[in-house]
This record gives C-alpha cells, structure tokens and sequence, in this order.
C-alpha cells in the first residue's frame, strides 16, 4: 500500500483492510438514506426500543473512528509519497495556470483576427454577388439583344420574301430555330420586350411551316426536286425534317392501305358489279339474256362479271402504289443529295437513324408489303371466291405486278430484269408466296392429270399406250403453262421444274407399259395376238417418247437458255428411255436373225438343188425374216432418221455373222459346196442392200462389214478352191 493511493482501489482492493461487517459500506450501489431506513424498519418489526437503535449509532461511531485510524496510519506510512505528490500538484497548478494565461492570449488574438478578416469577408461576399447579378443581367440582356436582333432579321426575311423569292424562307427557318434555341435557354418571363413579340414568333414560325409543307407537298406531287430541296431544308433549318418526313410516308401508307381494303372488299365489288351491270343490260339487253346461264353468285351477278370488277380494281390499286413509290423515290433522291452544310451528313441518313431502316424506300416497301400480304391473306380467308380468283389468276395478278414495277423500273432508268434483282421487288413478291405456292401446286396437278389420263389404270385399256389425242392434250397443256408464266423469269422457271416432273412422271409410266416377259419377235401368223401386241406396244411407246421429245424442245424454241437447260433432263429422259426400248427391239431382231444364220451348219452344201433358185434354206428364211423386220417394224417407227442408224445396226450384225459362222465351214467345203455358199452371200448381199434401200442407204455405208463380205469371205472361197 505504498505505491498507490487509497482513491484508486476499488471495492474489492479495500475489502481486505476491513472486516467482513463494512462489506455493507463498501458496495457499489450504497445509500446512507436506504440504510438507515432499513435500520428503523427492522427496529420496528422487532419491537425494540430506543435503547437498541443508540447501540447501532455507537457501532456506527465506533466504525468510523476505527476508519479514521487506518486512514492515520495509512497516511503515515505513506507520508513521503503523499509530500511528492503534494509538490506535483503545486507544479502541476503552475502548468495550468500557464495553459489558461496562453489560452486567453490565444482568444484575444483570434478576436483581433476575426474583427480583421470579418469586415473584408462581409465585403467580398456582398461584391461577389453583385458580381454574380451583374453576370446574370448581362447574359440576359446579350439573350434579350440577340432575341431582338433575330426578331428584327425574321420581320425582314418575311417582307422581303416575295420580292428575293423562297431563298429567304430557307433563312427565315433557320432564323425561327435560332430564336427558338434562344427562348429554350432562356427564362424571359416577365419580359414585355419578349413577350409582346411571341405572338408574331408564333404566326411566322406557322406561316414558314406552311408554306414549306405545300412547298415539299406540290415537289412531291409534280416530282420536281427544286421545291422538295427547299421544303425538305426548311424543315431541316427546324429541326422538324425527319418528324414530317415521317408523317408523309405515314399519309401515303394509310391512304394505300384503305385502297387495299376497299379493292378486296366483296361487297363494294358487288356493288360496283351490279352497277356496271346493270348499265350493260340496258345498252344490249342480250347480254343480260346470256347471263342468266352462267354460274351467278348472286344479285343476278356471275363469276366473270365480280373477277372483272376484282382486276379493274387491281389495276387502279397498282396504278396509285406505282404513284406512291414513284414519289418515294424521287423523295429519297433529294433526301440523299441535301447535306448538312457543317457535318456533311446527307439528310437521307438522319432520316433512317429515325426510321430504322436502311434507306426511306426500303421503309416504305416493308411496311407496304406487310400491308398488301396481311390484307389480302384476311380477304382470302373470308372468302373463298378471292381465294380462287387470286391462285387460278396467279399469273394475272403477277402480271400487274411486273406493270407495277415496270413503271418504277422506267422512273428509275434502270431496266425491269435488273430492278427484279433488288430488295425491294423480292420483299413485293414475297406477300404473293401464297398464291403462288397455290397455283404452282394446281399447275402440277393439271399436268400430271393430263400424264395420269393418258394411261388408263382401269378396264381393258389398263395395258394401252397412249394415243395421239393424249399426247397433244399433254404437250398442250406443258406449252400452255411454260407460256402463262413466261413474263416473269422465277415463275416460269418453277413451272419448268413441275414440267420436269410431269415428263419424268410420263417416262415412269411408259417404261411400266413395256411388257418384261420374254416374247419372241417373229410370227409367221398375223393373227398371233401375243407377239403382235408385244411388238406394238413397243412401237407405240418408242413413237411417243419420240413426239415428246421432239414437242418439247419445239417448245423450248421461243424460251431462253436458262429454261432450256432446265427442261433439258426430261426432254433428255424422254430420249433415253426410247433409245432403251428401241434397243431392245433391236437386240431381239439381232438375236432372231442369228438364230436363223446360226442354220447354215444345218444346211447340206454338197447337194446341188435342181431348180433355177439354189439359194440355201436358211438363206431364204433369213430374207423373209429381214422384210418382216422392215414391214412389221422398222417402218412403224416414228422417231425421225433413228430407223435408218437401227437398220446399219442390224445390217452390220447379220454381215459379220454370216461371215463369222461361213468362215468356219470354208476349209470343209468342196467346190460345189464353195459354189453354193458364194451363191448364198450373193443373195444375203441383195437382200441387206434392198432391207438398206428402204431407209435411204446404201450397203457401202455398212463399211468394215460389207468390205469383209466383199473381199475377206470371198478370197478364202477363192484360195481354198485354188488348192
């Protein structure tokens, strides 16, 4: 208890110097007041006198007394740190007192400083703000003084208009946008020298719009680009161009689409019909006779009568959108020639950021062809009858489209196969696809009817070729169609597709008439039925390939290569399946006429014949055999000079087997057997030179074959008899 103070222990330090009866006393929480309550309460409750309550006070004073003595000798054991503390404390008031002395110092050196630096302050600020009034005035009368001078320049651009022309309106716009840039800036209410001019802002900013909106107007109607520029840079002075532009693209939009609706609109096409009928029959009243036969859809009106309304109607329709486009166009060529005289920006460009589009025209064909598909398709599925008029009419309707883009083609200088290429002329064709798909679909069907009729698959006639009267029918009707579409280059090249297809269907129909059993080709019979219509259904097949083939490509006269190329495989299938069946024919004579020559190792050389004919068996039957071949075949061909290279064919095959088999019976026969077989080539040379003569050639034609017959056969006769 040397080193510390009796203040800094705290109740459990000071516990251990004092009995446990002082633990009351030293608590934390202890109340003097609390304390002596309980001390009376407890006199009280006990019932004891007054005697009792005096011992607790001499406890009390005797407690405090033996305090007082420990805190003695607490002092007196500690006296020497207690007398340096005493000395710290004396220095430590001199320490402070300094500290207050410097401490008023330092106030009154700041209140001399804030009576110095206050005033200057109270002053700087009071300046700066009439610095800052003075600034804000100024501005406002640089504003006011440039919002009169602009108003005064406006009042002079306006009077002097009519004499200097519409140059003055292009400045009197951009001097409009000044003042409004001005009067954004700027608050000038309160103001009588502005507010007494904005009415007559007011009247010429609405003048200059007028005046510039008829002017790009009139441009617009007249195609005449002077006005468009100056209207289009009025508003552009503005800055209104690309909200106007929009909006009249939008007008032209919306009028094409009530066009539209009202062109497709069944009942205005019924009324319209009714009324030019109507004025018909009172000029011929015949023809109202004559009607009362077709087919009538109502009101006494037919189909022919509402299909002409329809295409009238179409016809306006494309007239007006070629208008329209027309006015697109020679818009979006001014809007691409004017520039922004600072960035060089072409108007053009600002007008397709608003847009979002890549040029104005191709904005309006996008939202056009959206309209005239949507339009169309909705008419169409409400009424049926539309729907047949626009598939079976597809080409008439794609005609007036070509009209229509003719029209455009021409305004742009540019030709109608190049303008076919563009974005635009496929974004128009793309709202027809439904039509198209649809009379693509029944131009193959018709087509295909007409294949499918020429083999009948019931009755008798299931095994028939088709006749003459079907093969025009589909020939007629190929042409007929190729030539329907042959204005517009994808539509025609689709049908030659489905021609294609209708060829090579008429192929796979043929080739199944072609009997596969085996038949032999010969009949000495004209009555055997069985080989008779074996050969027949052959040549009948053969002739028919061969007209189609020669059809087609008399009709592909007129077309261009691309479609020539296109219809160049069926006509090409047609060919080679009459080559194939021709062919066979062909190897069926050649494997007759073998087996009749195969005979002269049958024939007896060494017997002489008695009669003035001494010609071999089998030579006789071979010669019966080759006229069979021309008369009930080769003739009956119908494909042009194939016969003839058929016939050299057959020629050639019967000249080097005859040599063939001869030369192997030459070493074993004797002179009259020798004699006898050059007797025999003698006459087997006549009858291939008169089976030749019929077709037009000459057994020397034959070539290697007859020099062979001529020259090898006839030396080994020779040599051998020699010997």
């Amino acid at each position: 208890m040397n080193d510390y103070q009796l203040s800094d222990l705290s109740t459990s330090d000071l516990s251990q110097f004092f009995p446990s009866d002082y633990d009351t006393f030293l608590a934390d929480d202890f109340d003097a007041n609390d304390y002596a309550s309980s001390i009376l309460q407890d006199s009280e409750d006990a019932a004891t006198d007054v005697a009792d309550i005096g011992m607790e006070l001499s406890k009390l004073a005797f407690s405090i007394d033996i305090v007082n003595k420990q805190i003695q000798e607490h002092v007196i054991a500690n006296y020497d740190t207690l007398v340096k503390q005493v000395t710290g404390i004396k220095e430590l008031e001199d320490e402070l007192n300094t500290v207050e002395t410097n401490i008023m110092d330092l106030k009154n050196s700041l209140q001399s400083l804030s009576y110095k630096i206050k005033e200057p302050y109270k002053q700087l600020v009071t300046f700066a703000t009439q610095l800052s009034n003075l600034q804000i005035t100024c501005e406002l009368l640089r504003k006011i003084h440039r919002f009169v001078v602009l108003k005064k320049r406006l009042e002079a651009q306006l009077s002097s208009k009519s004499n200097t022309g519409d140059r003055d309106i292009i400045t009197a716009a951009l001097t409009l946008s000044k003042l409004s840039n001005v009067m954004e800036e700027t608050d000038f209410e309160g103001i009588d020298i502005v507010s007494c001019e904005l009415d007559f802002i007011k009247q010429s900013r609405k003048h200059v719009e007028e005046e510039a909106a008829t002017l790009l107007k009139e441009g617009i109607e007249t195609q005449n680009q002077t006005k468009m520029a100056i209207g289009l840079q009025v508003f552009y002075n503005m800055k209104q161009m690309s909200a106007h532009i929009e909006a009249i693209v939008h007008r032209m939009l919306d009028s094409l689409l009530q066009n539209i609706k009202k062109v497709v609109d069944l009942q205005s096409i019924q009324n319209e019909a009714r009324s030019a009928s109507r004025g018909d029959n009172a000029a011929s009243p015949s023809v109202g006779r004559k009607s009362v036969n077709e087919p009538v859809t109502g009101g006494g009106l037919n189909h022919k009568q509402l299909a002409a309304a329809l295409w009238k109607r179409m016809e306006l329709l494309m007239k007006t959108m070629s208008d329209e486009c027309i006015k697109v166009y020679s818009l979006e060529k001014v809007l691409e020639l004017k520039k922004d005289p600072m960035t060089h920006i072409s108007f053009l460009e600002e007008i397709s950021k608003t847009l979002d589009a890549t040029s104005l025209v191709n904005y309006f064909w996008r939202i056009l062809s959206q309209n005239f598909e949507r339009e169309l398709k909705n008419a169409t599925r409400s009424s049926s009858f539309l729907q047949n008029i626009f598939v079976d009419d597809y080409p008439k309707l794609l005609k007036l489209l070509q009209e229509f883009f003719s029209r455009v083609a021409l305004h742009n200088g540019t030709l109608l196969t190049d303008y076919s290429q563009t974005p635009e002329y496929v974004i128009m064709l793309r709202s027809f696809s439904t039509f198209q798909n649809s009379f693509l679909a029944k131009s193959l069907q018709r087509m295909q009817e007409s294949v499918n009729s020429a083999f009948s698959t019931f009755g008798g006639l299931t095994r028939s070729p088709p006749d003459k009267s079907h093969m025009l029918n589909i020939i007629r009707i190929i042409g007929s169609e190729l030539e329907t579409s042959s204005f517009e280059p994808n539509l025609v090249q689709t049908v030659a597709k489905n021609s294609v297809k209708s060829i090579t269907l008429f192929c796979n129909k043929c080739e199944k008439r072609i009997p596969t059993n085996q038949q032999s080709i010969y009949t000495a019979n004209p009555s055997n039925s069985s080989v008779i219509n074996f050969l027949n259904m052959h040549l009948e097949i053969v002739n028919s390939l061969y007209y189609m083939h020669q059809s087609i490509w008399k009709i592909l006269e007129e077309y261009p290569d691309k479609i020539i190329s296109i219809m160049k495989p069926g006509a090409d299938n047609c060919h080679d399946l009459m080559m194939k069946i021709g062919n066979k024919l062909i190897e069926l004579i050649k494997k007759d006429s073998t087996s009749i020559i195969m005979k002269i190792h049958q024939e007896n050389f060494a017997k002489l014949s008695g009669t003035s004919d001494s010609s071999s068996n089998y030579i006789k039957e071979l010669t019966k055999h080759v006229r069979y071949y021309h008369s009930t075949i080769i003739q009956n061909f119908s494909c042009g000079a194939q016969p003839k290279v058929w016939v050299k064919q057959i020629s050639k095959h019967i000249l080097i087997t005859f040599i063939s088999e001869a030369t192997k019976l030459t070493s074993s026969l004797k002179d009259s057997g020798k004699l006898k077989l050059s007797e025999d080539m003698a006459e087997l040379e006549f009858t291939i030179s008169q089976f030749l003569s019929e077709y037009g050639s000459r057994i020397e034609e034959v070539g290697d074959e007859y020099k062979a017959l001529r020259a090898d056969l006839f030396n080994k006769i020779f040599d051998t008899s020699s010997q």
